[in-house]
């Protein structure tokens, strides 16, 4: 089990970064600085440490109306993305965040055996996905 969490620790951490990547080159480095003393503030506080708390409520406050969205964005997006980690982690056989052609080739081999599924509807339904990953957050 410990083996599972540090792998989907792992996940996370790559997604955190790659999120905050995107934050900087999307909305420029104060963004995601402002993203990153909330975040610090937030687990210092979450573990205790009253000055923090009150550093993060006062920062929180402080935050201008073009800073409120797109830091509550960043937020919602990690934990968007936690989710995603997590899921991956339950539905992954052995957790490691790793491919799993094997996985794959079992699951294609189960649908060749299904007497109403030819490999031609297998073939068009992969050939139909699409799949897409939104970051903004906001409504079309």
């Amino acid at each position: 089990m410990n083996e599972q969490y540090s792998a989907m620790r792992s996940n996370v951490s790559m997604l955190g970064k790659l999120l905050g990547d995107t934050i900087k080159d999307a909305l420029g480095e104060n963004i995601l600085d402002q993203v990153e003393t909330i975040r610090k503030l937030s687990k210092s506080s979450r573990a205790g440490n009253d000055t923090h708390r009150k550093e993060l409520l006062n920062t929180l406050q402080n935050l201008s109306n073009e800073e409120l969205l797109p830091v509550a964005r960043a937020f919602s997006q990690f934990l968007n993305l936690t989710n995603v980690a997590e899921q991956y982690q339950t539905i992954s056989q052995s957790g490691e965040g790793e491919n799993h052609p094997e996985l794959l080739k079992k699951t294609f081999d189960t649908l060749k055996q299904q007497k109403d599924i030819s490999e031609s509807d297998i073939l068009a339904a992969i050939e139909s996905l699409s799949l897409e990953l939104v970051l903004d957050g906001s409504p079309d």
